[in-house]
């Protein structure tokens, strides 16, 4: 008689993207019912982690229905090359029909183009709109292609472009006399044939040179093979602009092959010496004009920097070889600053946004950003080169209701059991140190009828959504009293709650496989026995990664507004803008959403915007300092008010005082208790994230290294998921979470159940260099 195998149990610590979307991979499995079983483990009464989303459910007046507005944790709208974190939403939907009004993929996601860049020139701020293009796919099938040298040959075709459009423009305006003209053109002529003359543009090293004599048949085709390619860029020459340089960098990098690896040295170092060529002349130009037109500037400041990147993959030989990774240990900043970019480039809109997206500011520090250079080149090449339809995709409800209510009923309805309330206390050790022998949690509330999962959901408007606190009806009432009396917040850590149970979970009993997807300013607390592990040398990797992996704490703010966005004085159509004043530096209209509240017609909105940025970070206080969150509110709060009435003018002139023409007009905020003045303030919705799980993680110059890989934990049943592990992403978002937890997923299968997983990750390391 054939022995039955027992299924293998599953711990899910954190309740987050990571870890749904590993036990999302793990389900998809088939028979995987057979081989384990799968629990997520959750503090307070909902999942998300910092994609949660709250629906306030408290009436504004007794016979007032709730409002149910969407409170997020900050601004969520995914990129068009999020494919892995699409793909597996197309796959929910598919399966589950959807969520109320959203029954397909294409119903939850609408393409949005519109980016503003706010540039600071001669002492006012200057609107860059950028309209990106669309193109005809979509992020859930892709379909993109896109290598480093597309990325290269691209660039320098948009800086022709862009560097035409200059011309043009001088032309237009210039009272340049037809000699002078002439003379230049001519000057242009001659120094290109000099250039192209230059007999040490085929110099060959000594070494090659031998080569070449022992053998100067070999060598012979090699030569017939450079002459035809230097002969291809002389093709369409116009000698009326500097841009003759980058036309025959151009044309040379079009004729090599899409595969950089077949590509000859000396192919690389031409380019190079013509952009550097072409540099030389635009750095003048720059001298004379950077301050004159606003036009002229951001198309020059545009040229610098792309000439700056192309160079430095060159130089550093990240095209021929090497890795983005190796790049890591410059601030993106300083890199740009070695491979020729100017200051006044640095610092301007198209470098300040990069660091505003990926909050890369330590301590939350404005003056001090630090964004590692291989993660910054990435994250760029594939939010501008690698999108599917349209740059950015804007959820139409709230993140939790779009993306984490399909994945946790799909879960639930695959048998996925989940336990809200607990917390994870401390991961605890063999004596051998070598795997994870139990696991310590505290049960926060009783439940009412304890032999039934919390039912986390409410429904608004046809739409399954998460509420802004806990349900009490479920709760035990002495308990649920006592939470809404005290104002108790189960999320937080500082909170003085006294939790009802203590639970032990052991391995063989309760898991065989622990799986953490808590983030990674929460676990130097609930790991203390892995970094003090002596017998194990994964020790010191851990102390190493907690201490150079940073987070920073973040604030999101929402605002609604009586006014529609026109009637605001915006005078283009909705954006998300960014490189504004710090730490407020990103905001962006979600008018779109106001459909998906409940607003009664006396307080209906017409508008509503979103607000994000770091704050000074006031770190991780013991837990016991139970005021610290009452605190850091109140000092974010008042942060926001002196934004609002100091930089809103440029923003929205005909919502301003008219005593105070950059002071926001307080009277146009939707408030049902009608408070005047900045008093109506408290009607919005304000939020900073400092929890130890909410803080966002940095990718900061040097960090890298120290991540972990998702099977490299160094205890035989512990696997790692999240942004913060060393996905071969390693910035801040959504799709190197998905990826993450397709990579442990992937490890688990093949390391404890020798199962091959057959998903593609897409994109994972740099696989489209």
């Amino acid at each position: 008689m054939s022995k039955t195998v027992k299924p293998k149990k599953i711990a899910i610590l954190g309740g987050g993207m990571a870890s749904l979307t590993t036990a999302y991979e793990l389900t998809s499995q088939p028979g995987w019912d057979n081989l384990y079983d799968i629990t997520i483990y959750q503090t307070g009464w909902r999942l998300g982690g910092k994609c949660a989303t709250g629906r306030n459910i408290k009436p504004h007046a007794p016979d007032h229905e709730p409002d149910y507005r969407i409170e997020e944790h900050g601004l969520h709208i995914f990129f068009g090359f999020y494919e892995n974190a699409f793909r597996l939403l197309k796959q929910c939907y598919d399966e589950l029909g959807g969520n109320g009004p959203f029954s397909t993929i294409e119903d939850a996601f609408k393409p949005h183009s519109l980016i503003v860049l706010e540039e600071y020139i001669n002492q006012n701020w200057v609107n860059l709109p950028f309209n990106f293009p669309t193109n005809s796919l979509v992020p859930w099938k892709g379909g993109g292609i896109c290598s480093l040298w597309d990325h290269i040959c691209t660039t320098i075709e948009f800086v022709i472009e862009t560097y035409a459009g200059i011309h043009n423009y001088e032309q237009s305006y210039s009272s340049q006399s037809f000699s002078a003209s002439l003379a230049k053109q001519i000057a242009l002529g001659k120094e290109v044939m000099e250039f192209l003359s230059d007999s040490s543009l085929l110099q060959f090293p000594s070494q090659l040179i031998q080569l070449f004599l022992q053998k100067p048949i070999f060598w012979g085709g090699w030569l017939n093979n450079i002459n035809q390619y230097i002969g291809n860029i002389f093709q369409n020459l116009d000698l009326t602009s500097e841009g003759i340089f980058l036309n025959l960098a151009q044309n040379l990098a079009q004729s090599l092959p899409r595969n950089p690896k077949t590509h000859r040295r000396e192919h690389h170092q031409l380019i190079l010496k013509l952009i550097e060529r072409f540099q030389t002349h635009l750095g003048n130009q720059i001298e004379s004009e950077i301050g004159q037109n606003s036009e002229i500037f951001w198309r020059l400041t545009l040229i610098d920097l792309a000439l700056a990147n192309i160079r430095g993959l060159l130089i550093d030989e990240i095209i021929d070889f090497r890795s983005l990774d190796s790049l890591d240990e410059y601030n993106y900043k300083d890199w740009l600053r070695k491979h020729g970019a100017r200051e006044s480039s640095v610092k301007s809109a198209f470098i300040r946004v990069l660091y505003d997206l990926v909050y890369g500011f330590p301590e939350g520090n404005t003056n001090k950003p630090q964004l590692a250079a291989g993660t910054a080149i990435r994250v760029l090449t594939t939010i501008l080169f690698k999108y599917n339809g349209a740059i950015m995709w804007k959820m139409q409800s709230g993140m939790a209701e779009v993306v984490i209510t399909p994945l946790y009923e799909v879960l639930k309805r695959r048998g996925v059991k989940f336990k809200f309330f607990h917390v994870v206390k401390q991961l605890h050790l063999d004596k051998d140190q070598q795997s994870i022998a139990s696991i310590t949690l505290a049960r926060q509330v009783n439940l009412k009828n304890p032999k039934q999962e919390y039912q986390p959901l409410i429904k608004v408007k046809d739409i399954r959504c998460w509420p802004n606190e806990p349900l009490y009806d479920q709760i035990v009432d002495e308990e649920a009293q006592k939470l809404q009396d005290q104002e108790i917040n189960l999320e937080s850590h500082w909170t003085p709650w006294q939790n009802v149970d203590k639970i032990t979970l052991t391995k063989g009993d309760d898991f065989d496989i622990v799986l953490l997807g808590i983030s990674i300013a929460a676990l130097p607390s609930i790991c203390s026995e892995l970094l003090h592990a002596k017998k194990n040398p994964a020790h010191q990797k851990w102390y190493d990664m907690l201490q150079q992996v940073k987070t920073v704490t973040t604030q999101g703010g929402q605002i609604w507004l009586k006014p529609t966005l026109a009637q605001l004085g915006w005078k283009q159509s909705s954006p998300v803008l960014g490189a504004y004043v710090e730490p407020l530096d990103v905001y962006a209209d979600m008018s779109e959403l106001l459909p998906r509240e409940n607003w009664p017609s006396e307080h209906y909105p017409y508008s509503v915007a979103y607000f994000t940025g770091v704050i000074a970070d006031p770190g991780i206080p013991p837990h016991t300092e139970y005021h610290f969150p009452a605190k850091a509110q109140k000092k974010v709060a008042q942060q926001a008010i002196d934004f609002l009435n100091n930089h809103i003018g440029h923003l929205w002139p005909d919502a301003t005082n008219p005593k105070n023409p950059q002071g926001l007009n307080w009277d146009l905020l939707v408030d049902f208790q009608n408070r005047q003045g900045v008093e109506r303030f408290k009607a919005q919705y304000w939020r900073v994230n400092i929890n130890p799980s909410e803080r966002y993680v940095l990718s900061v110059p040097g960090s890298t290294k120290y991540r972990l890989k998702t099977d490299e934990s160094g205890f035989d049943n512990l696997y790692l998921a999240g942004d913060w592990i060393n996905n071969g992403y390693n910035s801040g978002c959504v799709e190197a979470t998905v990826m993450s937890a397709m990579q442990a997923t992937r490890a688990i299968l093949d390391q404890c159940f020798h199962i091959k997983y057959t998903k593609e990750i897409i994109g994972e390391w740099d696989s489209w260099l």
